[in-house]
């Protein structure tokens, strides 16, 4: 680019010097004069055409560079979600293999799992803090209740209890809290958790959902064999 322009200005320069005789019954002075306007009109056209395609270039590369961009950070939301899942299957295996030893299950070790599912359900939901309680419907008592924290915010079994059969989990946004309950009933008893405090979105997620329901039946199982092997 450098290059043709330096040899326009040349031309242009040694002009008078190369036209001495007039042409078409023009004077050579209006055939300088006309050449030089040809040229400098030349290198003019010539200037905005690069610049037309700089302009191009800049914006090919600004889109380039968006895409990168949002390339990296698809590839940071997928790593993200990919740990999420893989922090979830972990959750599910440990409370797998926690049940898995019930024939070795004393009080220490029902505790240490009822602590995984609140530690679960506290990850999953972002929560600051969770209850288990296991109730029994015919009288409306409290059996055995777990709770993530001594903070956590107290709820009536009444509340509870009007969540019906076929609901299984529900939102009570005035007290900020999300109660999941087991699906079957065994020996009277049905498995609540309470959780506090919660991350919205994440309580709407349908697989986190799906997860908090198996940890509550999850809990109901444990609770009922303890109770049976206990008596």
């Amino acid at each position: 680019m450098y290059w043709l322009f330096l040899i326009i200005f040349i031309v242009a320069v040694m002009v008078p010097d190369i036209i001495h005789v007039d042409i078409f019954g023009l004077p050579h002075e209006k055939i300088d004069e006309l050449a030089i306007f040809l040229l400098g009109m030349f290198g003019f056209l010539f200037f905005i055409l690069k610049e037309h395609q700089l302009a191009v270039q800049q914006k090919d590369k600004e889109r380039e560079q968006r895409r990168l961009q949002q390339t990296a950070k698809d590839l940071v939301e997928s790593y993200s979600y990919i740990g999420e899942i893989n922090r979830k299957m972990d959750i599910l295996m440990q409370i797998g293999i926690g049940l898995s030893e019930r024939p070795n299950l004393n009080k220490a070790k029902e505790s240490e799992i009822y602590k995984s599912i609140l530690d679960s359900a506290n990850f999953l939901l972002k929560a600051n803090c969770s209850t288990l309680r296991f109730v029994n419907i015919k009288t409306s008592r409290t059996i055995k209740e777990v709770s993530s924290d001594e903070k956590c915010v107290i709820f009536k079994n009444a509340d509870l209890l009007k969540m019906g059969d076929n609901v299984h989990i529900k939102h009570f946004k005035d007290a900020e809290v999300i109660v999941v309950c087991s699906h079957r009933i065994i020996n009277d008893i049905r498995t609540y958790l309470i959780i506090n405090f919660f991350d919205e979105a994440q309580g709407k997620d349908n697989n986190n959902q799906e997860i908090l329901k198996y940890l509550v039946s999850q809990a109901l199982f444990l609770y009922s064999y303890a109770a049976k092997n206990t008596r």
